[in-house]
């Protein structure tokens, strides 16, 4: 046997072989991924039953009959109820300025000082024409009375002694005296007028603050001349604050429906929300209600007085007004997070007396955001699932706990 023979023999005997050991691996992984199967499936099936042997938990809430009155929402401004620009009455120079800008200032407090000199000279020249008229008063009706004592004089005496001429006289320095004290009276009326005046100038060099508020910004400063109507500074009145809001002519029918019905028109109250989003801690009594639509919107404006001694509110803010709504009667509630929605409406999973699951198809009415009116589909009384531990389907045996 030639060598080329024997090898090409022993090739083929090493193929065979080769084919032989790889089949036999081949069936051996086939097993192996049949047995990796096998378990997994065993595994699915035995965690299976676990979670159908489990009982699910869930806590519930019972339906009770409430109320709903989402509150309507109004875009509100701050106004302050008094508002002062405190002016100069008199003119002069500034030589006290009584108060630190932006304090808070009680109606009264001194908060300017004009100079006062040239009015104390004005008070004295006037006492002083006032005395004069009152001395000049004196000595007229001294003339008035040596005029009528002559007067009478000659008219007792014999007619024959006395000449007319002297009669007339007599009769004219008594009119004249007359005229004179008219004169000098209406003088001092004058003085006493003037005088007054005076005292009243004198008395505007001091300016106090009209009303109790927060004080802004000085207009002038101290060493200026000033004129009057000249204006010095304004002080607003911060506490209470009024709210404006307008409400369209429905709206205010409904309100108005509302309180009527209730009885309580003159305590309606609403919440007041701030630009940051928070809710101011006092509310909002309503003060008065214009007295006409405006004719182009149509809407009703309405204010609202609100205690505001920690100055949070200030003029031109805007605010959110929660008005309350209309709803009078009270309804069935469920919580939101118990209503669950799908291309056939809303429904919600209650528990009944077996502690077995049932869908409640329900028709939902106002909400708020927590809890929701049901017009039909629940009863007072009715167990409504608000959160289960796993999902919860219809038919399910459940445990009931309170957390």
């Amino acid at each position: 046997m030639s060598d080329r023979k024997v090898r090409g023999e022993w090739i083929i005997v090493w193929l065979i072989a080769t084919v032989c050991l790889l089949a036999v691996g081949g069936v051996g992984g086939w097993f192996a991924s049949i047995k990796d199967i096998q378990k997994k499936r065993a595994k699915q099936e035995e965690q299976e039953k676990l979670r159908k042997s489990a009982v699910s938990k869930v806590v519930v809430k019972t339906v009770t009959k409430e109320v709903v009155n989402p509150p309507r929402k109004f875009i509100g401004n701050v106004e302050a109820q008094e508002s002062v620009e405190v002016k100069a009455r008199v003119g002069g120079y500034l030589t006290e300025i009584a108060f630190e800008e932006g304090a808070v200032v009680k109606a009264g407090d001194l908060l300017f000082t004009i100079d006062e000199e040239d009015y104390k000279a004005r008070v004295a020249q006037r006492k002083a024409e006032i005395e004069r008229s009152k001395a000049e008063i004196a000595r007229t009706e001294a003339a008035l009375e040596r005029a009528e004592n002559v007067l009478k004089r000659l008219e007792a005496a014999d007619a024959r002694s006395v000449s007319l001429i002297d009669l007339d006289n007599a009769r004219a320095d008594v009119s004249a005296a007359k005229a004179a004290l008219l004169a000098t009276k209406a003088a001092l009326l004058g003085a006493e007028t003037n005088l007054e005046l005076a005292e009243i100038d004198l008395k505007h060099t001091k300016v106090y603050a009209p009303i109790t508020g927060k004080i802004g910004r000085r207009l002038v400063s101290k060493g200026d001349y000033i004129v009057p109507a000249m204006p010095l500074v304004r002080v607003v009145q911060l506490d209470p604050i009024r709210v404006v809001f307008s409400v369209t002519d429905r709206d205010f029918v409904e309100f108005k429906t509302r309180a009527d019905v209730r009885g309580d028109s003159e305590k309606i109250r609403a919440r007041i929300m701030l630009p940051t989003g928070a809710e101011y801690p006092h509310l909002g009594i309503w003060d008065f209600i214009d007295n006409s639509m405006a004719a182009k919107t149509p809407s009703l404006s309405i204010w609202m007085m609100a205690e505001n001694k920690d100055g949070i509110l200030l003029p031109n803010t805007y605010v959110t007004v929660l008005v309350e709504g209309s709803a009078l009667e009270a309804t069935p509630v469920v919580d939101l997070t118990a209503v669950t929605r799908n291309v056939q409406g809303a429904y919600v999973y209650k528990v009944n007396a077996s502690n077995m699951v049932e869908m409640a198809r329900v028709t939902l009415g106002l909400a708020t955001d927590k809890v929701v009116a049901v017009e039909s589909g629940l009863s007072v009384g009715d167990r409504v699932i608000v959160r289960s531990d796993q999902n919860v389907r219809p038919g399910m045996t459940v445990e009931v706990v309170d957390k």
